[in-house]
């Protein structure tokens, strides 16, 4: 523990005069693609939608890591019926490094609570930044996907994580308050210059025609008068066994393997998996790179 103290200390001496955003501009190897999931309003079934996407992205052989980011209501471990033991911060204390913050989730998938920890970062000395970025980014050496679950609304603390991932799924659903705070999403991601692709998923689709119908009116209003392309990943259909699995604390992916809105998220996960247009990853360091620019 001494020979890594001092490690670090001669790493913050040799960066002592640099910008606090150098530190962190150092390249790796490997690359997670961060795929940040967000929505314009509470309520629409996002945490639910980001575990289940994170089962079937692993089922398609994918090694998924999900960062609860939701400073309010952070629910991920609820829905995992699991939570871990420590948050990024502990990363600070002896004796704490990445796989004690990092809590196992079912077939594989890895959990790790954010929180406001994420916001104290802007605020550390620069041993301390680099020996916790040095810590989280090694995520880019196993995980093939990084969900970072958001809180709802459109918070500068929610908007900080979508202009810093690789790319944004929004959900929404087809009630006329969610599609209006989904265009909200969209447009005040437009006005800070956001370059990452989005996607939209409807979720709680009774038919396919209503679905098809926010998916139209909203790419449509989104080009007009944002000039920012989006992309349909799909429709979630309402499904009563999804409400039965948040009720037992199991992910529907799990407890009800056979069931409509399972197959609905399946099928999204192999279109972000297989589909066209994948853009080239930042990795986990990018994107805390940008996202600690943005909050400086």
């Amino acid at each position: 523990m001494h020979d890594q103290a001092e490690k670090l200390r001669q790493m913050v001496q040799s960066t002592q005069n640099q910008p606090k955003s150098a530190i962190i501009k150092q390249q790796t190897e490997s690359r997670a693609r961060v795929i940040t999931v967000t929505s314009g309003k509470g309520g629409v079934g996002k945490t639910n939608f980001t575990v289940n996407l994170a089962l079937a992205l692993a089922s398609l052989g994918q090694k998924v890591l999900v960062i609860d980011a939701d400073l309010g209501m952070a629910n991920v471990d609820v829905v995992l019926g699991s939570s871990p033991k420590y948050s990024v911060l502990h990363l600070l204390q002896d004796g704490v490094d990445l796989q004690d913050v990092i809590a196992d989730g079912p077939q594989g998938i890895k959990y790790m609570s954010g929180g406001s920890g994420i916001y104290h970062l802007a605020n550390l000395n620069q041993m301390q930044l680099q020996h916790i970025i040095s810590q989280i980014t090694q995520c880019d050496k196993w995980a093939d996907i990084i969900l970072i679950d958001t809180g709802a609304g459109l918070s500068r603390n929610v908007l900080n994580f979508v202009i810093a991932a690789d790319e944004v799924i929004i959900i929404t659903t087809p009630e006329p308050t969610a599609i209006t705070d989904a265009y909200a999403m969209m447009k005040a991601y437009a006005g800070h210059a956001g370059t990452a692709p989005l996607r939209l998923v409807v979720n709680r689709v009774v038919e396919i025609d209503e679905g098809q119908m926010v998916v139209d009116k909203l790419i449509k209003v989104s080009l007009r008068f944002l000039g920012v392309p989006i992309t349909s990943l799909g429709f979630v259909y309402e499904d009563r066994n999804m409400i039965k699995a948040v009720k037992n604390q199991t992910p529907v992916l799990i407890q009800f393997p056979n069931t409509i809105c399972t197959r609905c998220i399946e099928h999204i996960a192999q279109r972000l998996i297989y589909g066209e247009n994948i853009p080239q990853s930042k990795g986990i360091r990018g994107f805390f790179n940008k996202f600690l620019e943005m909050m400086w």
